[in-house]
């Protein structure tokens, strides 16, 4: 069901639009700041602003170092695999108050582009590889967000599921693989929801930008499927004046305006650019204040952290139910009551809340360890951290910091940090602060008495080691900086010159240079950092297009690390594994292995934590392994005999150990199930070779439609590890009964079929099913080609999650309609449905079928739009 915003009194757009000047009217098409469109007032005119925010997993506000928090939500990894419309409905509904809290009309959010390879660094910002799903539950979020006043904005359109030279990269796909796999998420959005805004993507797609695609952004998303809002850009994802303008893209964001102003102004006033196409940006701008209810309600009140047990709450269930249970061997979970444990993993005591990039959430509201939900779900563990896991080296931990010269009662922060309009230390000093870590970043505008390159910064604090040994120093910069240690200098940091525009923010393991120094424990040592900002060679390297109202976010922070030896702490934590009955692991990846702006370099877990995983298990015959990521990873121990049980948690969010607690002692079932296919190596994964994008700047989808479980549903390939729609439970589901209602055929256009399975719960606890039902075409389709490639094996194409006590029977239903029996004719440049006889698969998952259905498309038709 679609729903819309709500209505508003404000006057209608018709009688303000002829108000306007030229001027005016292009002062609306870019931004006013980061995260602001331009207000107007003057005699008779008033126009206010409109905020948005980032998402999708969380509402972060304004600022990413201004410190007001946010309430972290899962990762749509975790959110994926619950197969919950319901669920993500309620999501979207505790995010638009979020939205509010951080006074913002608009969410940017969801994500719903596609999981194409395990190596993508945006892999757990979106729903899973398979676009029906994506797009289903994409739709229930936007609708969530409408039905509390706060508009959505997903994205990314289109084609944008990698992140390395991402606002140079050109996607090579076919055309049926645009429609069928890379859109289709978006026009289900479209056929479900009625979202105000949808966002560009950077890349290029054919040679073109998305963002400056009249194709892509006028013919198929206005034209075709009928949208009437407003598409913005991504954040300096415009290249260029008069293309994007014309091909439809509205708002250039952020602002100031890089490529409109003046420039769009003289475009229009030499027949470059129609004014018409300047008056429907216009409207569509104006369309979105009067949704947002800017005219009745313009002043923006300040952000504000907003307490809610019923979020909280939601937040933790729903990260609970995205978890999947990929192995429970002798029923080794739910934990016994009583049981004690080994707890082994740096990341049992982290909260490994989410990835990073723009949906980091940096002051969340909380953060919740798993060390912490165990020991509030009363399982007593003794823990030890196992490796080390890390990127970049971390910051140092605060335990371990103090002030120079005695102030820590005097200030807020103990890093003393001074900033002078010279590149020397010391000289025209411009201000003083103390910093809570040793760590800045000019993100949002630029400081107006800083000067824009001859700048440099001097942090100073103390560092006090607690162990004896050679301690890891490093450097994060995007200039150049010089650390010492007791006024030695221990390491130099040349000028970076490979840049990107947020380096700093996704990119720090590249930006990173460090040393080691010998330091004795309760010695302390003060630190020095003087940094640079960048220099104009630098800056000269970042293309015309990343240059926006800032050339470059910059940043410095200081990282540390005490001495470390891999092989004592994993021979120690297999020794404390061995004096228990049950040793649980945790390990993982964190947001400086998956973020925005880079790929990931391998499947692999990193930090030798494969290596300790085996040494638990050679000591301990019942190791319970929890994962935390947002792609699929390797698991070469999942076939150990000792390896009982192994968890996918994903990024859960905020809640992240109360999440895990009540999964492991079964407080709640687990009922998530794959929504990415898990391959036991990279080279099973049907873009290998074509990911991430190569040295000519070409990303090539050469899989075509075969994308996670079509490929591995072909003859003759190497099959998933764990395969989509795959997860255990602690109880047993078994479907007595199942058949269509009514009738057995699909007559056309409007045709609309229903599946009814009955669910009887046999086991001994209550537990959630996720029904799923997959379409196999006539079968000529799948072995001859169609519109360019062979059709998939089979496509989801309907899924319930059903609640399901012992020994009662629910009976779940699901429609069919012509999404399901329809692909993309290029040579009709529409959709197709052929006559004939298809199936309907109902199933546990991707592999595990309990039955077929068979049923008629009586004859051929073909259709657009939604």
């Amino acid at each position: 069901m679609s729903i819309s915003g709500p209505a508003s009194a404000a006057p209608n757009v018709e009688e303000l639009l002829p108000k306007l000047t030229l001027e005016e009217k292009v002062s609306l098409l870019a931004g006013a700041d980061w995260w602001r469109t331009v207000g107007i007032q003057r005699d008779g005119v008033f126009i206010p602003k409109l905020k948005v925010s980032d998402g999708p997993n969380g509402a972060r506000g304004e600022s990413y170092v201004s410190g007001v928090k946010a309430a972290c939500f899962p990762a749509e990894s975790n959110l994926g695999c619950t197969f919950d419309t319901e669920l993500i409905y309620r999501i979207g509904q505790e995010l638009a108050e979020e939205t509010k809290s951080k006074s913002a009309d608009i969410l940017l959010a969801p994500t719903v582009n596609i999981v194409r390879s395990p190596l993508g660094g945006r892999n757990f910002e979106t729903y899973g590889e398979d676009p029906f799903l994506i797009g289903k539950l994409g739709a229930a979020c936007v609708n969530g967000l409408l039905s509390r006043g706060t508009g959505a904005c997903p994205k990314h359109f289109v084609a944008n599921e990698a992140e390395n030279k991402r606002r140079t990269l050109n996607v090579d796909v076919s055309e049926t693989a645009l429609r069928e796999i890379y859109l289709y998420p978006f026009q289900i959005i479209m056929k479900e929801s009625d979202p105000w805004c949808f966002m560009s993507s950077y890349n290029y797609v054919q040679g073109k930008p998305t963002g400056a695609n009249k194709r892509l952004l006028t013919d198929i998303l206005r034209d075709e499927w009928g949208f009437k809002g407003l598409i913005m850009s991504d954040w300096l994802g415009t290249y260029s004046t008069t293309e994007p303008i014309i091909a439809g893209m509205d708002l250039e964001m952020p602002g100031p305006y890089v490529q409109r102003g003046p420039k769009l102004v003289e475009a229009v006033k030499t027949g470059q650019v129609p004014q018409v196409t300047i008056d429907a940006s216009t409207k569509r701008i104006l369309t979105l204040l009067y949704k947002a209810n800017k005219f009745s309600s313009p002043t923006e009140a300040p952000e504000t952290a907003a307490e809610s047990p019923i979020r909280d709450a939601l937040i933790c269930q729903a990260a609970a139910d995205g978890m999947v249970l990929l192995k429970n061997t002798d029923s080794i979970l739910p934990l016994k009551k009583g049981v004690k444990v080994a707890v082994i993993g740096q990341h049992a005591d982290s909260t490994n809340m989410s990835g990073g990039g723009s949906a980091r959430m940096t002051y969340p509201m909380r953060g919740v360890t798993p060390l912490q939900g165990l020991w509030g779900a009363e399982v007593e563990f003794e823990y030890h951290p196992g490796v080390p896991v890390y990127n970049a080296l971390p910051l140092p931990e605060v335990d371990v910091v103090s002030a120079v010269d005695g102030v820590e009662t005097e200030v807020e922060g103990l890093v003393r940090c001074e900033w002078f309009n010279s590149t020397t230390a010391g000289e025209k000093l411009m201000r003083t602060n103390w910093l809570k870590r040793p760590e800045y970043i000019i993100k949002e505008k630029w400081p107006v008495d800083l000067n824009l390159v001859d700048y440099c910064t001097r942090m100073k604090f103390v560092i006090t080691p607690q162990t004896t040994g050679e301690h890891l120093l490093g450097v994060v910069s995007t200039g150049a900086a010089e650390v010492y240690v007791d006024g030695q200098l221990v390491l130099m940091r040349e000028q970076e010159m490979d840049l990107i525009f947020e380096s700093y923010m996704f990119q720090k393991p590249h930006l990173q240079r460090h040393t080691t120094y010998p330091m004795i424990a309760d010695q302390p040592y003060t630190i020095t950092l003087i940094s640079r900002g960048a220099s104009k060679e630098a800056l000269s390297t970042l293309t015309t297009s990343q240059l926006g109202p800032m050339p470059l976010l910059e940043g410095t922070s200081l990282r540390f690390h005490e001495a470390y030896s891999i092989p004592s702490l994993t021979s120690a934590a297999a020794t404390l594994a061995s004096q228990y009955p049950i040793a649980l692991v945790f390990v993982g990846k964190d947001a400086d292995f998956e973020s925005e702006g880079a790929d990931q370099e391998g499947m692999a877990l990193p930090s030798h934590q494969n290596a300790l995983i085996a040494a638990v298990a050679r000591a301990n015959e019942n190791v319970i392994v929890v994962n935390f990521s947002g792609s699929a990873v390797e698991m070469p121990w999942a076939e150990m005999g000792n390896v009982k049980a192994v968890i996918q948690a994903w990024y859960p969010g905020q809640e992240a150990g109360h999440a895990v607690a009540k999964v492991l002692t079964g407080e709640i079932c687990p009922s998530g199930k794959l929504a990415q296919s898990f391959p036991c190596r990279i080279e099973d994964n049907p873009s290998f070779g074509n990911f991430p994008v190569g040295g000519d700047g070409v990303l090539r989808y050469v899989e075509g439609r075969d994308v996670g479980y079509r490929h591995f549903d072909r003859d003759g390939v190497r099959k998933a590890r764990w395969p989509f729609g795959y997860g255990l439970s602690y109880t047993r589901f078994e479907y007595v009964e199942f058949g269509f209602v009514g009738e057995s055929r699909i007559g056309g256009e409007k045709g609309i079929l229903t599946i009814s399975v009955e669910v009887k719960n046999i086991g001994n606890l209550v537990g959630k099913e996720i029904v799923q039902i997959y379409v196999v075409p006539p079968a000529h389709q799948v072995k001859e080609s169609v519109s360019g490639s062979k059709r998939p094996v089979k496509e989801l194409k309907g899924f319930t999650k059903v609640e399901v006590k012992p020994g009662a029977v629910i009976d779940a239903k699901i429609m069919l309609d012509k999404y399901a029996v329809s692909y993309w004719d290029e040579g009709l440049d529409a959709w197709r449905a052929e006559k004939g006889t298809y199936k309907a698969l109902v199933a546990k998952s991707s592999v595990d079928v309990v039955g077929e259905l068979e049923f008629e498309v009586e004859g051929e038709f073909t259709w657009k739009g939604v």
